[in-house]
Parts: structure tokens; sequence; C-alpha cells
């Protein structure tokens, strides 16, 4: 999974011409015409990343971030604002609320693609693939790198649990026994073999996992899966 961008902007044809750049680059995007529609697609599915425009039908870009950025569960989500105005007043004030990066239309892809990668880096540098994160609620996940965050918040992972984390993920809400979690750690040197170990492992990750402990759930008689 790639990482998730929300573009709001009230120009149909503006996100229907970067939805159409940014997917082909591994980017899962959705698109907002307005704040209201923003907010609601944002408690819906958390972004990576935001582009937004500061010129809304309902309420400016600026008070948007302003908003995002008092909010504890929204404000680690970066922005980049984009805009027709080109005034230093205007670059000062968005980067003033919390703005991560500021771009003034007309722009290229490549220099949006360059700035939104550098502004990934700087959110998530434990990342070596700013492009690849798995995120869900409060947990996000860097596959390539090996590295889970809470909140924010680095949780260090043995290779087995780790190992079981993504197994559960990839089998997409599927329930996977603990026979198979079982054949899935025999690369890990901590992993163990039976099913009580594969119990124990699951019950450490849970413990780690902290807030989002019921990411992974046990399905009684089965096994367990991955709330995502």
């Amino acid at each position: 999974m790639n990482a998730k961008i929300l573009i709001v902007d009230d120009q149909k044809d503006l996100l229907d011409l970067l939805t159409m750049s940014l997917s082909p680059e591994g980017y899962q995007v959705r698109t907002a015409l307005n704040a209201a529609e923003a907010i609601s697609a944002i408690r819906l599915q958390k972004p990576d990343l935001i582009l937004l425009d500061i010129l809304l039908p309902d309420i400016s870009g600026v008070r948007l971030t302003t908003r995002l950025k008092n909010d504890a569960e929204t404000a680690d989500i970066p922005v980049i604002l984009l805009t027709a105005k080109d005034s230093e007043t205007d670059i000062i004030v968005g980067l003033s609320v919390g703005a991560d990066d500021y771009i003034t239309k007309p722009f290229s892809i490549k220099v949006l693609l360059a700035r939104m990668e550098a502004v990934l880096r700087r959110a998530y540098p434990q990342s070596k693939d700013v492009k690849q994160v798995i995120s869900s609620g409060l947990v996000r996940i860097f596959p390539a790198a090996r590295q889970v965050f809470v909140e924010g918040q680095p949780v260090e992972l043995t290779g087995a649990e780790f190992a079981i984390l993504m197994a559960l993920i990839n089998a997409n809400g599927t329930v996977l026994s603990r026979d198979e979690l079982g054949k899935t750690l025999q690369n890990s040197p901590d992993a163990g073999g039976s099913e009580r170990v594969v119990d124990v492992h699951v019950a450490a990750l849970r413990k780690k996992l902290g807030k989002a402990r019921n990411f992974v759930k046990t399905i009684h008689g089965q096994g367990y899966r991955a709330v995502l």
C-alpha cells in the first residue's frame, strides 16, 4: 500500500488532473471539493499528506489548516497549500498556521512530486521509502524500513512480531489460523513453532501497540485477523 494523499480543491478539472498524475506514481489519491468534504474524508480515513487549496467555497484553506493543526487527531498530518496567490504575506500566513509547504499555481507535476516527497521525508524521517506506507487508525507502518508507529511514536517489534503483523495486514482482514501464522515465522530467529508460541507473540505485539491493540483481533476458535 502506498501513501494516502487527500487533494482539496474546488476545481474539478484540477482534481482529475492531479489524480491521473499522482496515481501512476504509486500514491493512493482521494479528493474533496470543499472543507466540509475534506473533514469527512479525513474522519473516514486519515491521509498521509493533504494538498489543500487556500481558496475554498466554504472556509479558507488557511482556516482548515489551523483547525487540523489544533486537533490532536490530525495535527501530525503534513499539509501542502496550493493557491494562485503568490504574495509574501500569503506565504507567511500559510506557513505560520502550520502548513508544511506552499506551492503557487500553476505548477508542474514534477515540481509537485518533488515537494511532496520532501515533505513526506520530513514527516516520516525513519522511512527509507516514503511512498510505502500502510496506515490504519492510529497505526502507520513502513514495510521496507520495518518500522511501526502508533500515534506518531515508534514501536519496537521483534522479527516475529513484525512478521505476524505483516501477515495479518497482507491477509486483508481474512482470519489466519495459529498454524498459518506459525508458518510465516519460519524465517524469524525468535519465532518458535507451536501455536502457543504464536499466542505469546500476538500478546506481546498487542501490548506494544498500546492504544492500537485492537488492530489485532482474536477470532475465537479460528485465529487472528487485522482490523483494517
